[in-house]
């Protein structure tokens, strides 16, 4: 059971890598249409973090491996809608973003 969990973790790890390389960043959006197993994978790795599982050793080393890649334990949601408002402000000078806003949904 344990190594089946392991294994599964270090897939999602592996996939997590590879969406830091593609994008510069580890905030995975929950709802990540490419992969929505990363993105509930993500989740969960915050929540564990949340339910104090540092002192676990096996814990321990899966939190070390995930900081070393720059894993945002926040999600970081705030300021990344942020960012995209002050990216939609540059290019049309104000900060009334249409709803609909077709590209981009969560702004």
């Amino acid at each position: 059971w344990e190594v089946k969990i392991s294994a599964d973790w270090h897939e999602r790890f592996e996939e997590l890598c590879a969406y830091q390389r593609a994008h510069g960043h580890c905030i995975v959006p929950r709802n990540y249409e490419e992969n929505q197993s990363l993105g509930n994978w993500v989740s969960t790795q915050r929540r564990n973090k949340e339910h104090d599982r540092k002192q676990d050793p096996v814990w321990k080393k899966r939190f070390a491996q995930l900081e070393a890649v720059g894993f945002e334990w926040e999600g970081n949601s705030w300021q990344q809608r942020f960012q995209e408002l002050c990216e939609y402000k540059e290019a049309h000078g104000d900060c009334r973003v249409p709803r609909p806003f077709k590209e981009n949904r969560k702004l």
